[in-house]
C-alpha cells in the first residue's frame, strides 16, 4: 500500500465531527479551542469564552432541574452584556427560548405574562417585585449562584436543536417573531460572506437583548471573536474610534446620532482608529446619512441591511459607496439575502411586475405560502433586481396589544 493510499484510508476511517448547528454549540466549540479568548468586553470588564461556557452550563442544569421543558420561554432582562450572555447560554442549553423584555417600565413582567414564561433571568438592578408567580433569578447576586452551584450537572445538556426556537422577539404592533438557531447562524454566515470575517471585535452601542446587540453578538461568536460594548466612561465618538474594533453594527438612527455628537465631519479621519467597516441594520440608510458617512470617514466601508420586521435578521443587504450620496433617488434596500424570497404586491395581493410600486412582502416557504410576512414598507424592483424603497410604513397605526401568535423569521 502506497503512502498516498494509507493517507486516504486514515482520512476515511477518521471520525467526522459535524459542524455546530446551534448557537450554544458554536460558542462551546470556541470555548473548547480557545478558553481564554475574550467573549465580551463590557466597559472595563471582560468575560472569557470558558467562563461564560461554564456558567451557562451550570445555569442550564439548574433550569432543567427547575422544570424547564423543551421550547419553554424564559425572559432575559439583564443589566449588562456579560450577564445576558450567560443567561442566553443557560436558556439555550436547556432547550428553552430567550425572550427579550418589552420596551418601557415593567417590560420583563409584561413579556413573562404575554408568553407564559417559566422564569425571568435578570440582574439586581432590573429585578421587578411585581413579577409575582414567576421566579426571578438575579445573575449578579452571589446567593443565586450558591444555590445554582449546588445543583448536579445535567448529563442531557445541551438540549437545543438547529430547528428549535432560540429567541422570541415580541412586537406590540404585530405578530411576534420566533428566530431559530439555524436562522441566526445562516444570517451570520451570509454577513461574513458579504462584509468579510471580522478580524477584531464587533462593537455595538445598544443594550443587552436589543435587536442590533443580538445580531452583533451571534455574528461575533460565529467567528470566535469578541463583542465590544460601550466603555465605562461615556465617549461621544465611540464606537467610531474604538481601538481594536473591526466592525461597528448600528442602526441608521443610532449612527446618525453618533455623527451628530462626534468629531466634526470636516476633521480628517485618524488612521488606525475606529472600525474599518460600519454595518447598519434595520431601516434603509438614507442618502443624507451616506453623504455624512463618507465626509467623516472616507476610508470606512458602509453596509446597509434592511431588517423591517424585527430589526435583527436582514431581508436585503448591499454595500453603499460615495456615489450613492449624490444619486437623485435614495440608495434603496439592496438585493435579497438568500434564502429570503421577496415580492412586491398590490392592494389586492397580486404580485406586481418590475417597476411598479407596492408593499414589500417576504414569501413563506413553498409548502406554507400563508406564512408570508408583510413588512409595511413600500417599494419596487429595479432593472438590476435590487429593491427600491418608495415609502416607509404608515405611522397612523396606534399601539396594539401583542398578537400572541409568533411567526417564524423569513430566513
Amino acid at each position: 500500500m502506497t503512502t498516498q493510499q494509507q493517507t486516504r484510508r486514515v482520512a476515511a476511517e477518521r471520525p467526522t465531527h459535524p459542524a455546530p448547528g446551534t448557537l450554544d454549540e458554536v460558542f462551546a466549540h470556541t470555548a473548547g479551542r480557545h478558553p481564554s479568548r475574550v467573549a465580551i468586553q463590557d466597559g472595563r470588564h471582560r468575560l472569557t469564552y470558558a467562563q461564560a461556557e461554564r456558567q451557562g452550563g451550570t445555569l442550564a442544569s439548574a433550569l432543567v432541574l427547575g422544570g424547564v421543558q423543551l421550547g419553554d420561554p424564559l425572559v432575559v432582562d439583564c443589566a449588562d452584556h456579560r450577564q445576558a450572555l450567560v443567561a442566553q447560554l443557560g436558556v439555550l442549553k436547556a432547550g428553552g427560548v430567550c425572550v427579550p423584555p418589552l420596551d418601557g417600565p415593567g417590560g420583563a413582567v409584561d413579556a413573562a405574562r404575554h408568553t407564559g414564561a417559566r422564569a425571568i433571568l435578570c440582574s439586581r438592578a432590573t429585578y421587578d417585585p411585581r413579577a409575582r408567580g414567576v421566579p426571578s433569578l438575579a445573575l449578579d447576586d452571589p446567593a443565586t449562584w450558591r444555590k445554582i452551584a449546588a445543583v448536579p450537572p445535567e448529563r442531557a445538556l445541551p438540549r437545543s436543536s438547529p430547528e428549535g426556537g432560540a429567541h422570541l422577539l415580541l412586537d406590540p404592533h404585530g405578530p411576534d417573531r420566533l428566530i431559530d438557531h439555524r436562522s441566526w447562524l445562516r444570517s451570520a454566515a451570509d454577513r461574513t460572506r458579504r462584509v468579510g470575517a471580522p478580524a477584531g471585535a464587533v462593537a455595538v452601542d445598544q443594550g443587552p437583548l436589543s435587536r442590533p446587540a443580538l445580531a452583533a453578538l451571534w455574528w461575533a461568536f460565529s467567528r470566535g471573536t469578541a463583542l465590544h460594548t460601550a466603555p465605562w466612561v461615556p465617549d461621544p465618538d465611540w464606537p467610531l474610534d474604538g481601538a481594536g474594533d473591526d466592525v461597528a453594527l448600528l442602526t441608521p438612527e443610532a449612527y446618525a446620532r453618533h455623527l451628530d455628537r462626534g468629531r466634526p465631519p470636516a476633521e480628517p479621519h485618524r488612521t488606525g482608529a475606529g472600525p474599518s467597516t460600519v454595518v447598519l441594520i434595520g431601516s434603509p440608510c438614507p442618502r443624507e446619512l451616506v453623504a455624512r458617512h463618507f465626509a467623516a470617514r472616507p476610508g470606512v466601508r458602509l453596509w446597509s441591511e434592511f431588517a423591517p420586521t424585527d430589526g435583527a435578521v436582514p431581508w436585503t443587504a448591499h454595500e453603499l459607496l460615495a456615489r450613492d450620496a449624490v444619486r437623485p433617488h435614495e440608495p434603496g434596500a439592496g438585493s435579497p439575502v438568500p434564502p429570503v424570497r421577496l415580492a412586491v404586491r398590490g392592494a389586492r395581493g397580486a404580485t406586481l411586475p418590475r417597476g411598479e410600486s407596492g408593499t414589500i412582502v417576504a414569501l413563506g416557504p413553498p409548502r406554507f405560502p400563508e406564512d408570508a410576512q408583510d413588512s409595511g414598507w413600500r417599494g419596487r424592483w429595479t432593472p438590476d433586481h435590487t429593491l427600491d424603497i418608495t415609502a416607509p410604513p404608515a405611522t397612523a397605526r396606534g399601539p396594539q396589544a401583542p398578537s400572541g401568535r409568533p411567526e417564524r423569521e423569513a430566513t
